[in-house]
């Protein structure tokens, strides 16, 4: 499948700010099923991005812009092609570096319940492994309300425990901190999922991936309640939200402003 996306990110000041430092992780990654055959990323105001692979190879842009706006326009473009082969060698030498817990993903009590409520029998198998983490993410989507107004941000898995809700987010968290628990590498992924029929979404998405010995990392995506499929686009991985962020920057100033986030989507052929 080829997609074509476009995502815009539009800023707005009640005044005048001096200066935004931002760095974009909107590239869509290549491999494990995925080929990102175009991009381009616009910017207003003529600035000129300077670019690098951080230690999980994402694409990062980052800029400075340095003269007083009161606006600013973040836009990319891809063409990504996906449902292609598996990597030849699904290698991972930091694996071990996604079991480890730091906030928002949290080793709390509510966290290793659910580990023991789906412990796998028998972690020597890849299917057992498998099996339970399916389990995992069907029950997540099941017990927990998807719900815009609980959650933000900077939530830990904890509040989401306590409020039995969240966004896609919070349910990533949620399943690599229980996958953790149970011993089960995970990542965080930022992308998108493209609906057919539908062609605009409200912002990006986020699921996980799970590190499966011989199969590499595979995707569980808990709002749905799916495995991920050929409609799932990644952009960027990371430990957490924090390492995948589609967008990330501190502006100066003391102007309050608001952000506006558009994701479209067009299947191609």
């Amino acid at each position: 499948m080829k997609l074509e996306i476009v995502h815009s990110t539009r800023y707005r000041y009640t005044g005048p700010i001096a200066e935004t430092v931002m760095e974009v992780r909107l590239q869509p990654m290549d491999g494990n099923g995925q080929r990102c055959l175009d991009f381009n990323l616009e910017l207003s105001h003529g600035v000129k991005p300077q670019r690098y692979i951080d230690g999980y190879g994402n694409h990062v842009h980052y800029f400075n812009l340095v003269r007083p706006h009161s606006s600013l326009s973040v836009v990319s473009r891809s063409t990504v092609e996906t449902g292609l082969a598996a990597d030849d060698d699904p290698g991972e030498e930091l694996v071990q570096d996604f079991l480890r817990f730091r906030a928002p993903v949290k080793e709390v009590d509510g966290v290793r319940e659910l580990a023991l409520r789906h412990a796998i029998v028998d972690p020597s198998s890849p299917a057992e492994v498998e099996r339970a983490l399916d389990e995992l993410t069907i029950a997540i989507s099941r017990d927990f309300a998807y719900d815009r107004t609980v959650t933000n941000v900077y939530s830990a898995v904890d509040d989401v425990l306590a409020l039995r809700a969240g966004v896609c987010q919070d349910f990533a968290h949620l399943f690599i901190a229980v996958a953790r628990a149970m011993g089960v590498p995970a990542r965080y992924v930022s992308g998108y999922i493209h609906s057919p029929g539908e062609s605009v979404a409200s912002a990006s998405h986020a699921w996980a991936e799970a590190w499966i010995a011989g199969r590499g990392w595979i995707g569980f995506d808990a709002t749905h309640p799916i495995r991920t499929t050929p409609h799932h686009v990644r952009l960027a991985v990371g430990r957490d939200y924090t390492d995948a962020a589609p967008t990330r920057g501190v502006y100066v100033g003391s102007a309050t402003g608001t952000m506006a986030i558009t994701v479209k989507t067009h299947a191609l052929g």
